[in-house]
């Protein structure tokens, strides 16, 4: 029994539920021209929005790292190779700072991006891209409205020294809270793939171009110096190492070479004729010393030429930026019919939340 009045309450439930879609259904008939008003405005809205954004343009550049000392195999037999002489090449294995998809994060530092920044615009303005940028983008204009900062540059000539508090401030938001937050993005084209796709976005077409071309260029420096450092300071101490008993060898040869010419020489005196023999011996075997450790040290030094070769990383530029850029421009009619749709659901839900409450409360 109880079953069946169970049944026929969730049957009289549902027919109400029904009927009261039909009334708000008929309800929000009567309400059409208050619901076309605030569709009207969210359009006008929408369309002097997307009419005030500022027409950016992208620059962007595709680029793939190839790192030999990955493949390993010959290289590691030469680097035990050279063990055998007290040389350390390093490991190739493993990871490092820069080694795998660090490099994204590595494009993304602050220290990289305020290098660029305080780059050379041109060689003619001699003025630098942060300058550039201030003015390009308005903030320079509003900065010096504020009378904490008024009117603030980043001279070229003062790359190298040290920048006053507020210019290190300004740059760090700059950096942070324009270029990283808004202007900069980069990826792997595809997560299989070693292809990474650099792209910057800005008001000016110049300045994105140069701000790419110029970051791709301090970061592609950086990254090949950092990853053949230790390798490059092996390479100089075995050179200067080449250098120094190459000297000592020079000099035990002309004076090898002198005294043979002395014992040569007639002379009737027995003792000095002795101990020219002697120094004579004495010099050639510094010098066939001397020959041997240059010897093994040329061949230690060749041998890590050739290993620095192989550790230094090719990026190649697959795809680079050329003008005119990419143009980006809020789209007016789609941005004017999404605003309008958009207003026009918020004010439908409200109608029908408000006009439910009552329903809801009797169903409860």
């Amino acid at each position: 029994m109880s079953t069946e009045i169970y049944n026929q309450s969730d049957e009289i439930s549902l027919k109400e539920l029904i009927l009261k879609i039909g009334e708000w259904y008929h309800y929000l008939k009567t309400q059409w021209w208050k619901i076309a008003i605030v569709g009207i405005l969210g359009g006008v809205i929408g369309f002097v929005y997307a009419w005030m954004q500022p027409i950016t343009y992208t620059a962007k550049t595709t680029f793939v790292v190839e790192d030999a000392k990955s493949s390993g195999g010959g290289l590691s037999g030469l680097a035990s190779l050279a063990g055998q002489f007290g040389v350390d090449f390093g490991s190739s294995a493993g990871g490092g700072l820069i080694a795998g998809d660090n490099i994204l994060l590595y494009f993304k530092s602050e220290s990289l991006a305020r290098e660029v920044l305080l780059s050379p615009w041109d060689s003619v303005s001699r003025i630098s891209l942060a300058d550039k940028y201030i003015e390009t983008h308005g903030l320079k204009k509003s900065w010096g409205k504020n009378d904490k900062i008024g009117v603030i540059s980043f001279p070229l000539d003062k790359k190298n020294q040290t920048y006053s508090r507020l210019q290190d401030s300004l740059l760090q938001v700059i950096i942070n809270d324009h270029i990283l937050k808004k202007q900069f993005a980069i990826a792997k084209v595809d997560k299989k793939a070693g292809f990474i796709e650099l792209s910057i976005t800005m008001e000016n077409e110049q300045l994105a171009k140069k701000y790419g071309d110029e970051l791709v260029a301090i970061a592609v420096k950086r990254y090949i110096d950092l990853k053949t450092s230790r390798q490059q300071k092996t390479v100089d101490k075995l050179q200067a190492r080449a250098d120094s008993i190459g000297n000592l060898l020079n000099k035990k040869t002309a004076t090898s070479a002198s005294l043979q010419t002395s014992s040569a020489t007639m002379d009737v005196n027995p003792l000095y004729k002795t101990n020219t023999i002697v120094a004579t011996e004495l010099t050639t075997r510094d010098k066939t010393m001397l020959a041997t450790v240059y010897a093994e040290v040329v061949k230690n030094l060749e041998l890590a030429k050739f290993t620095l070769s192989q550790e230094t990383p090719v990026i190649q530029i697959v795809d680079e930026s050329n003008l005119p850029l990419q143009k980006n421009k809020e789209n007016k009619i789609l941005t004017t019919i999404l605003v309008a749709f958009l207003f026009s659901f918020l004010l439908i839900s409200y109608m029908l939340i408000k006009n439910s409450l009552g329903f809801f409360k009797k169903m409860n």
